[in-house]
């Protein structure tokens, strides 16, 4: 689903050179332009950009599907389900015949647990689409989630039908088998699977859980391990190797996986939480708060995080957060007696003893007849047998399921209620391939991006993505203004950024070269050759705009093209567009020589339309160049797949991995 939009529409980059009106004249405003733009923004994951930009379309005329459409697509990408459902509930009301629109609106239905209604839009879309993959897949996931076997069956007797070497389609039988009880024939699918793809996440995870639910933790620990050696950065994968280490006693390596699946994933609050439950067990009380803190911040009604979080609090010398947490708590759980006496403990500590003495007696009282003789023997056992369940050497905490909201389990581990593979939704792009000789591969693997220009740097996690100043510098020797930066990586643009640059097309302001990179920055490619061509004939020595302009020419020309047929004419346009982008590079190169990105660049359009042995030429240059350029190791591993030679193209994507493209070693192992 992450690349949902690469099949349902297709990115139809549309030829209107005009720019966009001012944002208070509405009805001025170049309809397609703005949809054109706002597509382009969605291919290249700026969402936030097309989310702005959709919404001045629909400012300009809320009629058209189309606008709300693509505003839903964007939403869903930033995990606003709700409001990409009603998106899609709108384009459909301006035009119900838009079946993407019913599949899109399925796929968040179906995220949000509107199951019912999710299976209602996936009938829409198989009506007049019987062979459509994501919606049999999605339907298939459906049925079996809620255990309708005579529809399951149906379903994906129909995936199977219309793709019969669908990996997927194997690992939804299995689950059906084993929804079924036939764990044999389900093992037999699962593996079927694994032979079509044997990165297949999903295949993996099934058979996991069939010897997990038989108590072979050891068994499924070594599945998962060997789904991690395929998808290496996936980090699901860690938090449930984690718990499979954790069921052998082996917490330290259970810690450590959880540490990796945030790493990898900061936002995984189910691996946060289970980690500081882990880090409080062995006795650091620090690293465990810290993780409930972030838990708590992006869940605040998580109870289980705040009890917790309440009860390291008291230990560690904080009875005031104590005391608050204790009091959201008993609000919304005012029968929980460890609640209660929890509160007292930071009452004490306070020098409140008057309230701790009524939370003690209040917790007694509802643990015990009010005439017991034993109150406080008991209400003292209460307290023991809390502190002993919270202390460093306790024994093995159990597991509970996400959807389990029962506050009493607040010391277990919390598993996954969507781990099965079976019940994954579909994920367009999942069984891609490599161009070329290696075509017949299962797993989806493209070259690392092109050097461009950019006012941004994406720096994130990821050292790899810093520019190198001798890049810069080579190119703008004589430029001034704005820093401008050459990276193969460029982060999304928040809402102020994308309004300024937008406002800066609008108002005409700077040079040519200045509206060029204004537009490149909106990802207005098309406008932007336009601009960059005239910044090149007021100097033709100006190597930066040359640079530019062949991006964009070949950048253009992907998003125009993804999803499209190739007709004898596109193949046409193809070769015309990728010579006019060369040509620009070649040009960087006379008033640069040897500058390493223009070479990269020249190689990278070479691979992209299937020249590999010339593409492998240019990425040596360029690597000769600059010999730590690991984009370069890493595409030119690609070409060295494509054409055949493995020993030469594992030995380039070593070093891509060495230089930290750590991508390179999945390709490997997907190559063996």
């Amino acid at each position: 689903m992450k690349r949902l939009l690469r099949t349902i529409f297709g990115i139809l980059l549309l030829t209107a050179p005009a720019l966009l009106a001012p944002f208070s004249a509405y009805a001025q405003i170049d309809m397609e332009q703005v949809i054109k733009i706002g597509q382009n923004a969605i291919y290249f994951k700026d969402y936030v950009l097309a989310i702005q930009l959709f919404n001045n379309a629909v400012r300009a005329d809320s009629t058209r599907a189309e606008p709300y459409y693509y505003r839903a697509m964007a939403k869903y990408q930033l995990d606003d389900y709700l409001g990409a459902e009603e998106d899609a509930s709108e384009s459909i009301r301006h035009n119900p015949f838009i079946y993407e629109a019913y599949y899109l609106r399925g796929i968040t239905r179906h995220t949000l647990g509107k199951d019912s209604l999710a299976a209602l839009d996936y009938e829409v879309v198989l009506k007049d689409n019987p062979d459509h993959k994501g919606a049999l897949h999605n339907a298939s996931a459906l049925y079996i989630s809620r255990k309708d076997t005579t529809r399951a069956k149906e379903t994906i007797a129909h995936l199977k039908r219309y793709y019969p070497d669908y990996a997927m389609g194997y690992v939804l039988d299995g689950g059906l088998h084993l929804v079924e009880k036939d764990t044999i024939g389900a093992k037999k699918l699962f593996e079927k699977a694994l032979t079509k793809d044997v990165s297949l996440i999903g295949a993996y995870l099934s058979l996991a859980e069939i010897e997990y639910n038989r108590a072979r933790y050891a068994d499924a620990e070594k599945l998962i391990s060997k789904a991690i050696k395929e998808v290496p950065k996936e980090s699901r994968l860690f938090a449930n190797r984690a718990l499979m280490r954790y069921k052998q006693n082996n917490i330290r390596g259970a810690m450590e996986d959880y540490t990796t699946a945030v790493d990898l994933d900061p936002s995984s609050l189910l691996a946060r939480y289970n980690r500081a439950l882990l880090r409080t067990q062995v006795g650091e009380l620090n690293g465990a708060l810290e993780d409930l803190n972030m838990v708590v911040r992006e869940d605040p009604n998580n109870y289980f995080a705040i009890f917790n979080r309440a009860i390291l609090s008291n230990l560690v010398g904080d009875p005031n957060l104590a005391k608050s947490d204790l009091d959201k708590i008993i609000k919304r759980y005012p029968t929980f007696v460890p609640a209660y006496a929890e509160r007292a403990n930071a009452y004490q500590r306070l020098g409140q003893d008057y309230n701790a003495r009524k939370d003690l007696y209040q917790a007694s009282k509802m643990v015990y007849d009010k005439g017991s003789a034993n109150q406080a023997k008991a209400l003292q056992e209460l307290q023991e047998d809390l502190e002993r369940e919270l202390a460093p050497d306790s024994a093995t905490l159990a597991v509970r399921d996400e959807r389990d909201e029962n506050i009493r389990k607040f010391r277990q581990l919390v598993t996954n209620s969507q781990a099965k593979g079976y019940t994954e939704r579909y994920e367009e792009g999942a069984e891609g391939s490599i161009r070329g000789r290696v075509q017949d591969r299962q797993s989806a693997v493209m070259p690392q991006g092109m050097y461009r220009l950019s006012y941004y740097v994406q720096t994130e996690g990821q050292l790899r993505f810093v520019p190198k100043q001798a890049f810069i510098d080579a190119l703008f020797k004589k430029k001034e203004g704005r820093q401008i930066f050459v990276v193969w990586q460029v982060p999304e643009l928040n809402e102020l950024q994308s309004r300024e640059h937008l406002e800066e097309i609008q108002k005409k302001r700077g040079t040519s070269f200045d509206r060029g990179m204004a537009l490149v920055t909106v990802k207005d490619f098309e406008a932007s050759v336009s601009a960059f061509s005239d910044a090149v004939e007021d100097d033709p020595s100006d190597a930066a705009a040359f640079f530019q302009r062949g991006v964009s020419r070949f950048m253009n020309y992907l998003a125009s093209q993804d999803g499209k047929e190739q007709s004898e004419a596109d193949l046409v346009l193809r070769k015309g567009i990728s010579q006019a982008s060369i040509s620009d590079f070649e040009k960087v190169l006379e008033l640069v020589p040897d500058y390493a990105p223009a070479l990269y660049n020249i190689g990278y359009v070479l691979y992209s339309v299937g020249r590999y042995a010339d593409a492998a030429t240019y990425f040596e240059k360029a690597i000769e160049r600059t010999p730590d350029m690991g984009v370069a190791y890493y595409n030119l591993g690609l070409s060295q797949y494509a054409l055949g030679d493995k020993a030469r193209a594992d030995a380039s994507m070593s070093r891509a991995g060495a230089l930290g493209i750590y991508e390179a070693y999945s390709v490997i192992k997907r190559m063996q």
